[in-house]
C-alpha cells in the first residue's frame, strides 16, 4: 500500500458519541436517580465512570488507527480491523456508484461518509465505506473516483480494441506480430526496461501523480443541471401525501418516550388511572353501552386533528428530505444530491438504470404532476432514486431527453387494460376483509356499528379504480407496466434489464383467459406486477422476451 491515509481524526469523536448514544436510556435513568445512587458519589464510583470513559476512548481510537485506505493506479485498497485484520481491493472499473451521505451527527461537524458500491455485492451493504471524512474532501474524492473509473474503463476498452486489431492483422512473412509489449520492444529494437507504474494520491482538494506532474482536481462542467426552486419544493411537499413517513416518525417518538417513562416513572400510569377513574371507565369499560353518536363525533374530530397534524408533519419532513435538491448530467453519468439535515449525494452511470418509474398520487394525478424515479443497483434495494420530485407529466419527455438522451419516454394515456370481467379478482379479497371488519364491529357495538357498512362502497370504488388504472404496453423495445394501490405507478423497463419475466394464472383467471405478469429487475426486492391482463395482450410480450421470440 503506497501513501496510506487515515479517516478524519473526528472519527474518534463520532465513535465516542455513538458508543454513548447506545446507552442513552440508561444514562438518563442514572442522571434522574443520581440522588439515590450513593455509590456514584464515592471515590470508587467516580473512578468507575472515568474508567468507562477511558475504555470508550480506546474503543473509539483503535478502529480509527487501524483503518487505512490508499488510491493506487488501478485500484482502491482498504485495510481495517483491530483484532481481525482485513484487506479489501476494489478495482476502479468495477465501481458501480459512489455516494456521499451526511447524517445529522456528521453534518454538525462538517463531515460526511463515502460509500462505494460494485455489482454483485451483499444486498443492503455497500462494498466499501469511508465512514468519516471532511465533507469537501469526500466530494473531491467522489469526483476523483468517478474520473479514475472512467479512465480505467477507457484504457480497458482501448486494450481490448488493440488486441482485436492485432489479432485481425494479416501475418507478413519475416515479421512477427504479438500483443506482448516486451516482445514488441524487442522487435523494434527498443529497451525492455519495465515501465514505471505510478500511484495516484489524492490530497484534500488536489490530485497528484508520483513520477509525474502535479495536477489540479478534475472539475467537469455538467452538460445539464437542474435545481428545484423553493416554490416548486413547497408545491411538491403540499401535494406529496406522504403521511406514512410522518406516522412512522410519531410511532417511533411514542415508543421511545413510552419506554423511558416506564423506566423512570414505573407507577405513572397507575397514578393517572387513580386521578381519572371516570375517564378510565369510559374508555375501557363497557364499550357497547358507552358508544353513542356523541362518541362518534368526538372520535371523528380527534381523528381529523391528528390527520391534520400528521399532514403538516409530512410537509416538514418532505422539505427536510428534499431540500436543496439538484441533479446534473456529465457525459454518461448522473449526479443527484438532496437533503437539509441528512445530505445525500449519488453518482451513477446512466447505463446502470434498470427502470424508470413515474409515481402519481391521486392529488398530483388530478393536477397533472408526477414524481420521476429510477431503479438503480444500490446497497439499499428498497430505495429508488428520485430524479425529479415534482414535474408536469407533459414535460417528462423533454426532461428525460436532457437527463438520459438514449432513453426517451413515450407517455401513453391508454394501455392494454384488464377487461371488466377481471373486476372480481380485484374486488374479492378487499371486500371479504371489509365484511370481516363489519362483522367484528357489529358483534362489539351492535346497531351502532352500521356506519361501518359505508366502507363497502368505498372499497368497491377503490378496487374499480385500481382495475381501470392497470395496464401493459410494448413499444420500441420497452415494456410499460402500470398499476395502482393508492398511487398510480408506471414502470418503463427495457428487455436487457429484465432478470425474470413470469406469468401466473389462477383457476378463476384461467376461465376468463387472464394472467398476472411479474417483471423482476436488478436493484428491486419486489417484482413489478400487474394483475389479470388478457392473454391476447400478454402473448406478444412473452414472445418478445423469450428466446424463441428473440430469434424471430
Amino acid at each position: 500500500m503506497t501513501n496510506p491515509r487515515h479517516l478524519s481524526k473526528l472519527d474518534i469523536l463520532i465513535n465516542f458519541i455513538k458508543n454513548i448514544r447506545a446507552f442513552i436510556a440508561l444514562i438518563v435513568i442514572v442522571i434522574i436517580n443520581i440522588e439515590k445512587l450513593e455509590f456514584l458519589k464515592s471515590i470508587w464510583g467516580i473512578a468507575a465512570v472515568i474508567a468507562l470513559a477511558v475504555l470508550n476512548f480506546v474503543l473509539s481510537y483503535l478502529p480509527w488507527k487501524k483503518f487505512l485506505f490508499s488510491l493506487e493506479q488501478d485500484r482502491l485498497i482498504i485495510h481495517r480491523g483491530v483484532l481481525k485484520r482485513e484487506e479489501k481491493t476494489i478495482y476502479y472499473n468495477r465501481i458501480h456508484s459512489v455516494n456521499v451521505q451526511q447524517p445529522l451527527l456528521l453534518r454538525i461537524f462538517g463531515l460526511a461518509k463515502l460509500q462505494i458500491e460494485t455489482p454483485g455485492g451483499t444486498p443492503g451493504v455497500p462494498e466499501a465505506e469511508l465512514r468519516v471524512l471532511k465533507h469537501s474532501y469526500a466530494l473531491t474524492l467522489q469526483q476523483q473516483l468517478k474520473h479514475l473509473r472512467t479512465t480505467s474503463l477507457a484504457k480497458k476498452n482501448e486494450a481490448v480494441n488493440e488486441a482485436s486489431s492485432l489479432a485481425a492483422m494479416p501475418q507478413v512473412e519475416g515479421v512477427a506480430t504479438t500483443s506482448d509489449p516486451s516482445e514488441q520492444h524487442l522487435a523494434s529494437g527498443q529497451s525492455t526496461e519495465p515501465v514505471q507504474r505510478t500511484e495516484v494520491d489524492i490530497e484534500e482538494g488536489a490530485l497528484t501523480e508520483r513520477s509525474s506532474h502535479v495536477g489540479e482536481p478534475i472539475i467537469e462542467e455538467p452538460d445539464y443541471r437542474f435545481k428545484i426552486s423553493a416554490g416548486q419544493l413547497l408545491k411538491a411537499s403540499l401535494t406529496s401525501m406522504n403521511m406514512n413517513v410522518a406516522i412512522i416518525f410519531l410511532l417511533g417518538i411514542y415508543s421511545f418516550a413510552d419506554d423511558v417513562l416506564e423506566l423512570v416513572f414505573p407507577d405513572l400510569y397507575d397514578q393517572m388511572l387513580d386521578v381519572f377513574p371516570s375517564l378510565y371507565d369510559n374508555v375501557v369499560g363497557d364499550v357497547s353501552q358507552q358508544f353513542s353518536a356523541v362518541t362518534i363525533f368526538v372520535i371523528a374530530a380527534i381523528t381529523a386533528v391528528v390527520l391534520g397534524f400528521v399532514w403538516l408533519l409530512s410537509i416538514i419532513l418532505y422539505l427536510i428530505k428534499f431540500g436543496d435538491y439538484q441533479i446534473s448530467r456529465s457525459q454518461e453519468q448522473l449526479s443527484v444530491s438532496y437533503g437539509l439535515l441528512e445530505k445525500k449525494s449519488f453518482i451513477f452511470d446512466m447505463n446502470k438504470v434498470q427502470a424508470v418509474i413515474m409515481d402519481e398520487n391521486p392529488l398530483r394525478q388530478w393536477l397533472g404532476f408526477a414524481e420521476l424515479r429510477v431503479q438503480v443497483i444500490t446497497s439499499n434495494a428498497m430505495e429508488q432514486l428520485v430524479i425529479h420530485p415534482f414535474v408536469r407529466k407533459k414535460d417528462i419527455p423533454s426532461i428525460m431527453n436532457e437527463l438520459m438522451p438514449d432513453r426517451p419516454l413515450n407517455l401513453r394515456t391508454q394501455l392494454h387494460a384488464p377487461p371488466t370481467t377481471s373486476y372480481r379478482m380485484y374486488a374479492m379479497l378487499p371486500t371479504l376483509l371489509v365484511l370481516a371488519i363489519c362483522g367484528a364491529a357489529a358483534w362489539l357495538w351492535k346497531w351502532n356499528a352500521l356506519w361501518f357498512l359505508l366502507l363497502i362502497p368505498v372499497v368497491l370504488a377503490w378496487t374499480w379504480l385500481c382495475m381501470r388504472s392497470a395496464g401493459v404496453w410494448l413499444e420500441d423495445g420497452e415494456l410499460v407496466l402500470r398499476k395502482r394501490s393508492i398511487n398510480r405507478v408506471t414502470y418503463f423497463v427495457r428487455r436487457k434489464h429484465i432478470v425474470t419475466l413470469g406469468m401466473k394464472t389462477s383457476p378463476m383467471q384461467r376461465k376468463r383467459q387472464l394472467r398476472t405478469i411479474n417483471v423482476q429487475v436488478l436493484g428491486s426486492v419486489f417484482p413489478y406486477r400487474v394483475k389479470s391482463i388478457a392473454d391476447e395482450h400478454l402473448l406478444p410480450i412473452w414472445q418478445w422476451y423469450s428466446r424463441s421470440g428473440k430469434k424471430q
